[in-house]
């Protein structure tokens, strides 16, 4: 094959030069759910790298894509509803949920994550209590994040 016709099969490669068009698709596939891994297998898409550096120089994308973002959240969340009702198998559904609670607290941290975050301006004291519900003489199993058991006796504090 001569070198001429090389080029000309090359010419359509993936494109590297932002335009709005192509993001505002990039922004509306991240919203309705579809990773960034996937959609730049597409022929007509950028390769991931790209699409960081134009997160890196342009501020109206950044944006854009930060929105896109916390709607993937909310579309993942709704998909946790949606699973929780239609899995045929408990143990796949619970994985499927688990993986989507995961995705959209890693996401969108302030709106579906654990932590919980209090502000206050001024200097009082603040106390947490937990109760823990009274299941007869068995003893629960908490596992700590350092590793360490704590075993609780229900009914004493």
């Amino acid at each position: 094959m001569s070198e001429e016709v090389t080029k000309a099969k090359n010419k359509g490669g993936r494109p590297t030069k932002y335009s709005q068009e192509l993001a505002d698709e990039i922004c509306s596939r991240l919203s309705k759910g579809e990773t960034l891994r996937k959609m730049v297998l597409d022929d007509h898409m950028p390769d991931a790298s790209q699409i960081y550096r134009w997160l890196d120089s342009n501020e109206a994308f950044r944006n854009q894509y930060a929105q896109a973002r916390v709607r993937q959240a909310d579309y993942y969340a709704e998909m946790i509803i949606d699973e929780s009702f239609g899995a045929h198998d408990a143990a796949i559904g619970r994985l499927r949920m688990d993986a989507l609670k995961w995705a959209s607290s890693k996401i969108a941290p302030k709106k579906y994550g654990d932590k919980i975050e209090l502000e206050s301006n001024n200097n009082q004291n603040l106390t947490l209590s937990f109760n823990i519900p009274n299941r007869g003489n068995e003893r629960e199993i908490i596992e700590l994040e350092d590793a360490q058991r704590l075993t609780l006796e229900h009914g004493e504090k």
